[in-house]
């Protein structure tokens, strides 16, 4: 029961970034105080940041998601006898992709818009 738990609990970021992805991929969120959304100081500037900034991240979660996914499903099913011991290991990487993902969208954005929210590319 317990390894059915754990899981479910290791199963949430990936299906977490493959969600979202698609939902901004088909949508970008109108409500820049949702709670749901990516907000960054740069991202926010203007229509236009905030339109780049959802369009590249929620590509890069539908990648990263589908990649946690398989990663955490082939862990878990292989270390099934011992997942307690990778759970928090899995977690962890799980975090370090989503991490990435935020820092790699802002550098983009960096080279892309200035401090004001002005293209320069």
């Amino acid at each position: 029961m317990m390894y059915y738990l754990a899981f479910g609990l290791t199963m949430i970021t990936p299906l977490f970034l493959l969600i979202f992805g698609v939902k901004w991929k088909i949508k970008t969120p109108k409500n820049r105080s949702s709670i749901f959304s990516y907000h960054t100081e740069l991202s926010v500037k203007n229509d236009d940041t905030w339109a780049f900034a959802h369009y590249h991240i929620s590509k890069l979660w539908i990648r990263i998601g589908i990649i946690t996914a398989i990663g955490t499903l082939v862990l878990m099913i292989y270390l099934k006898d011992n997942y307690s011991a990778m759970i928090l290991w899995i977690l962890v990487g799980q975090m370090l992709f989503l991490c990435a993902t935020i820092l790699f969208v802002d550098s983009l954005m960096k080279a892309v818009f200035d401090e004001a929210g002005n293209r320069t590319i």
